[in-house]
């Protein structure tokens, strides 16, 4: 899907599909403060709390997340009858969510876990509530709400989270539904093997939950062992779509009989990544509902899991927040190389990608015609471009005149370029990292070095890679420009016929 259209798509809240979300509701309360001094009678830490905060949890926050990337929410769920429960219930009015269908059972404690957080470093986390319970009466009702809530859904997700709201009976009820009225099913659960009748449209198990699922050890390369994975996973779900996630490690999407695919991610050192899962869940729900291509899909969600990660509370996404995010992206500078990596993965399959590089110091029509002849090349042009200290390495401590924000400000003003990459550190004041990266389908440079050993040759040939070498427009450089201007010399500089 184009940027442009996968912007608006997100903008207009996914075309606010409707929602059920039936499973384990949870409230997580984060009570942050500062750590200073020992308590005199057991000599154990204080927190003095400062703030105390309550969020929607388990498929509590499935929910928020839905709500608040524009969908319409149903919920059939269990609580306890508590003052936990009550303030679930609140909540999810505050978000415009029918509370009617919300089973309040006295035998029952509502799940509560409670951080203690100093810094947004959780000290400590205790946990209230184990299992939800289902009486016969209790379970009957529940079943016909499910039933009732299903003829005006289009979606129905599950968040099983193994605490007693997913009972089977249950699964052999969507099971039937399925049959009369196909709704897109997605599942988060320890255990797929029990959804494997229902054919569910997406999974997503984590690292931890796969390797258990499958009875493995853990290894280094957990990307080369999710790859083998995703495969058994989808066979023990037959599910169509495996999002197996691996924190750091990225994604592995598995499609039901295609190859495994690996999406990489940007390491976040910091953030609260409580909920982060949920966050990408349900950005890929939406994504797959709106039969978004898989590239754009994951690339999406992970930059909702992502924005969710930085807040405070248990992570959520907003879609407006999604789509401003993505609005940067379309902008043409792209410093970070896991968003760059991204970029040329999802480009790459419908795109020719041209890439070339220089320093661009003082812009001359020289530059725009030699930048219009690559951008011909191909569909997509993407300009490396040297960073002020590189090109001191390379052209002396007089260069460059114009700092780099300067010169990429006129290189994003013109057509031609699609994307730009500064580059250049002490280690190297070439692009080839960059060109492991991008992959090109075409390697640009001036004519001058067409007899010139190239330090990025070699790569290009194992890539693959198409190097072209471009006409220059005769007396029209950097250096002539400079030394007129020292000179204040007469010297006309040649037009472009």
């Amino acid at each position: 899907m184009k940027d442009l259209a996968l912007n608006e798509l997100v903008k207009n809240g996914f075309n606010r599909p409707r929602v059920l979300v039936i499973g384990d509701c949870m409230l997580d309360i984060y009570l942050d403060g500062e750590c200073k001094r020992l308590a005199p009678d057991v000599a154990v830490p204080v927190l003095d709390v400062q703030s105390v905060k309550h969020c929607l949890g388990g498929a509590g926050n499935v929910i928020t997340n839905l709500v608040h990337m524009g969908a319409d929410v149903k919920v059939v769920t269990v609580l306890g009858d508590d003052p936990s429960a009550q303030v679930i219930a609140r909540e999810l009015r505050r978000q415009h969510v029918d509370t009617s269908r919300v089973i309040y059972n006295s035998d029952c404690q509502t799940l509560t876990k409670t951080r203690l957080r100093r810094d947004q470093q959780c000290l400590l986390r205790y946990d209230i509530g184990k299992k939800y319970t289902l009486s016969d009466t209790l379970l009957k009702r529940y079943l016909n709400d499910v039933k009732a809530a299903l003829e005006t859904v289009d979606i129905v997700f599950i968040s099983d989270y193994d605490k007693g709201n997913i009972p089977s009976e249950l699964i052999q009820l969507l099971v039937e539904e399925q049959l009369r009225d196909r709704k897109v099913i997605v599942v988060d659960s320890k255990d797929y093997y029990r959804y494997r009748e229902l054919r569910p449209d997406l999974i997503k198990p984590n690292y931890e939950e796969a390797r258990k699922i499958l009875g493995q050890e853990e290894e280094e390369d957990r990307v080369a062992q999710a790859m083998q994975w995703s495969e058994s996973l989808c066979v023990i779900s037959s599910a169509r779509w495996v999002a197996l996630t691996l924190d750091k490690d990225g994604v592995v999407l598995h499609k039901r009989e295609q190859p495994s695919k690996h999406f990489p991610v940007t390491a976040l050192k910091e953030g609260n990544f409580s909920g982060a899962g949920d966050t990408f869940l349900t950005a890929l729900t939406l994504a797959y509902f709106n039969r978004v291509d898989e590239d754009s899909a994951i690339d999406l969600s992970i930059k909702a899991a992502q924005i969710g990660i930085q807040k405070s509370g248990t992570a959520c996404c907003s879609n407006q927040e999604l789509a401003e995010h993505l609005g940067q992206q379309e902008g043409k500078i792209l410093s970070d190389l896991g968003a760059l990596e991204m970029l040329c993965n999802r480009l790459r399959k419908d795109h020719k990608i041209v890439f070339t590089n220089g320093c661009f110091d003082i812009f001359h029509a020289g530059h725009a015609h030699y930048l219009g002849e690559a951008k011909s090349k191909g569909d997509i042009l993407i300009v490396g471009i040297n960073t002020d200290e590189s090109i001191r390495r390379l052209k002396g401590s007089s260069r460059p005149v114009n700092k780099l924000a300067d010169r990429i400000e006129v290189l994003r003003a013109l057509e031609a370029v699609d994307y730009i990459v500064p580059f250049g550190d002490n280690l190297s004041d070439n692009p080839i990292p960059i060109l492991e990266i991008v992959k090109p389908h075409v390697f640009v440079k001036g004519e001058a070095y067409q007899h010139e050993p190239l330090p990025e040759e070699g790569l290009l040939h194992i890539l693959g890679t198409q190097i072209v070498f471009v006409p220059h427009v005769h007396q029209q450089s950097t250096t002539k420009i400079i030394q007129r201007v020292q000179q204040n010399s007469d010297q006309v500089l040649k037009k472009i016929g």
